[in-house]
């Protein structure tokens, strides 16, 4: 590095200091990977639940016959009380759309080191136009992204859209998720590309599974063969 470039990287230092997007310590690993995540943290990144248990997890609050996704994969655990809860806020609401697609890409690292790539098209969940406008992308574009860019395996971002604007589920029982979500998936301009095929629906993160089973459901309607989902946490 030229003593100009650490100069003006000291200067952007002093002026706006680098925080970890977990924990909200200082960070240096700004060219490091998960550059966002202090050293201490990616230590402390928990394995997700196997994929058997998350489906047991689905049909908690499924039956069978109403559950419309047929494998389900997640790359880290996220308890309550963790400090990865403010990695998915910024994720989500502090204009982080980075996170998203480099946690992606994290993610297809790990299917394809688990071969695990029975699918044929990415499909992000969407959010409603008006939620878009606000946040200004949609989180599981990127990560979507990501998991295209290792995988290999061809993103369709404009299959299906959300056809009303929900209410944030945060404080929702699991009733009344799925009460919040039925019926707000319809088909979007790029439907044809998923037709008679498995598809990898993407997330952030799973809670009861109301949103995905939701528009599983949808995407099997429309055509496609299978469903299958990935996300990048597991509330817990």
């Amino acid at each position: 590095m030229s003593i100009a470039h650490q100069l003006m990287h000291s200067f952007k230092e002093f002026l706006a200091p680098r925080h970890c997007e977990a924990c909200g310590e200082y960070n240096d690993r700004a060219h490091h990977h998960l550059e966002f995540l202090c050293a201490t943290c990616v230590t402390t990144l928990k394995a997700p639940p196997t994929e058997a248990e998350l489906m047991q997890r689905l049909l908690a609050h499924f039956t069978q016959d109403d559950l419309s996704i047929s494998h389900f994969f997640s790359l880290m655990a996220v308890p309550r009380s963790s400090d990865m809860l403010n990695l998915i806020y910024s994720l989500k609401y502090r204009g982080m759309a980075r996170i998203g697609y480099e946690l992606g890409r994290e993610l297809g690292a790990t299917m394809l080191h688990l071969h695990y790539l029975d699918f044929e098209a990415i499909v992000p969940i969407p959010i409603h136009a008006a939620r878009a406008r606000e946040r200004g992308y949609n989180q599981a574009v990127e990560i979507s992204a990501g998991i295209a860019d290792m995988v290999k395996i061809p993103m369709h971002p404009m299959v299906i859209k959300r056809t009303k604007y929900t209410r944030t589920q945060t404080q929702m029982n699991a009733r009344e998720r799925r009460e919040n979500v039925s019926g707000v998936f319809g088909a979007d301009k790029d439907r044809t590309s998923i037709y008679d095929k498995k598809i990898l629906l993407v997330d952030d993160v799973l809670t009861t599974g109301s949103t995905l089973n939701s528009c599983a459901t949808a995407l099997l309607t429309m055509g496609a063969r299978q469903v299958n989902v990935a996300t990048l946490a597991v509330a817990e």
